[in-house]
């Protein structure tokens, strides 16, 4: 039986969109292997937020024409396969690689590209992923349904509105997410993460489709420039937090700027002037006595840490009024210092 490996990319589409002038001389050019991932800054209220991927367009800044990845699911032979590993027949299409983003926390990360090589130098990038509304592979998100035990399933769309340039274009039912400042392939590391800060991003629309996540929301990360925050809570220290106790209680540290005091350290949502950087959830630890978070792909420098219980109040709608009443942030830990390639572990 082959198996299935989700990460691999099996296909790969040079535009023709070479000038008359020749191939801009990329045969000459220095090549490098590229990775790209996604990753989340997560949400509490919702179960699944699964985006599909469909394609990765790499837009040379030094004239080389584009090159379209197709992002699907492959064997680890590079063959394509179904959801199960079958293999799919001659003819039909692909799947492409659909990814809940709350399995991908922290540092860790799902690849879409994984040591594709390509010609060094500066590029802009585009990620196609599809609407709620595609006919064969949705985003999607699921939720509780408050009046039923079943869950509810709506539609996503990413809000990456318009076409990728240099003549890519667009693809039905399928926003652009465009990366419109320029990165570097350089000959060494080439690590990238598209992060999704869903907290700040993902939105409830009253009208279809049922949710979007704004494009504002989304960064791409070189994750060979960056370090990575790990830390433990103590139950005794959630338990002070949800004192009285309340059910609906939502643990998550807080990320703000060094220098940010307690007494500073607002919500995502509301009015006040010192926002966090960033969020991670709190999670139960197996079979011991302490909850866990990360913060991963951080750049070097010193952070300020703010622990909540009451994450539920933050409704991460920014500038809204009031702010995020019942929101207070329990305890700190202040000058946090993050290194490249290094974990920090802290503990409150």
């Amino acid at each position: 039986m082959k198996t299935l490996q989700i990460s691999a990319i099996a296909g790969l589409v040079s535009l023709a969109l070479v000038s008359c002038g020749g191939d801009s001389g990329s045969g000459a050019s220095t090549t490098a292997p590229l990775t790209l991932s996604v990753t989340d800054a997560p949400v509490d209220d919702v179960k699944e937020v699964v985006v599909t991927f469909g394609k990765v367009a790499l837009l040379s800044q030094g004239g080389d024409a584009p090159r379209v990845f197709d992002v699907y699911l492959t064997d680890d032979e590079g063959n394509p396969v179904d959801e199960e590993g079958n293999p799919i027949p001659d003819g039909e299409d692909p799947v492409p690689i659909s990814v809940n983003l709350l399995d991908y926390q922290g540092d860790n990360v799902m690849p879409l590209l994984e040591d594709e090589i390509v010609n060094v130098g500066e590029y802009q990038m585009c990620v196609f992923a599809n609407d709620g509304d595609h006919p064969t592979h949705p985003s999607y998100v699921i939720k509780d349904d408050p009046d039923s035990d079943d869950d509810l399933t709506l539609e996503l769309t990413v809000k990456g509105e318009g076409t990728c340039p240099q003549g890519v274009g667009r693809e039905p039912n399928a926003g652009v997410l465009f990366f419109n400042k320029s990165f570097t392939i350089n000959q060494q590391t080439n690590n990238y993460a598209i992060e999704f800060d869903l907290r700040r991003g993902l939105k409830n629309q009253s009208t279809f489709p049922n949710y979007t996540i704004q494009r504002t929301s989304i960064t791409l990360i070189n994750t060979a420039e960056t370090g990575n925050i790990k830390g433990t809570i103590t139950a005794d220290k959630f338990t002070s937090c949800n004192d009285p106790v309340s059910d609906a209680a939502v643990q998550s540290v807080y990320l703000y700027e060094s220098g940010t005091t307690l007494e500073n350290m607002a919500p995502i949502g509301g009015t006040d002037l010192v926002k966090p950087i960033t969020s991670a959830s709190v999670g139960d630890k197996n079979a011991q006595d302490v909850y866990e978070f990360a913060f991963g792909f951080l750049d070097a420098g010193t952070y300020n840490l703010g622990y909540t219980c009451t994450a539920q109040h933050d409704d991460g709608e920014e500038d809204s009024d009031p702010v995020a009443a019942g929101f207070t942030i329990y305890d700190v830990i202040t000058d946090v210092s993050v290194v490249v390639n290094e974990d920090t572990n802290v503990a409150f």
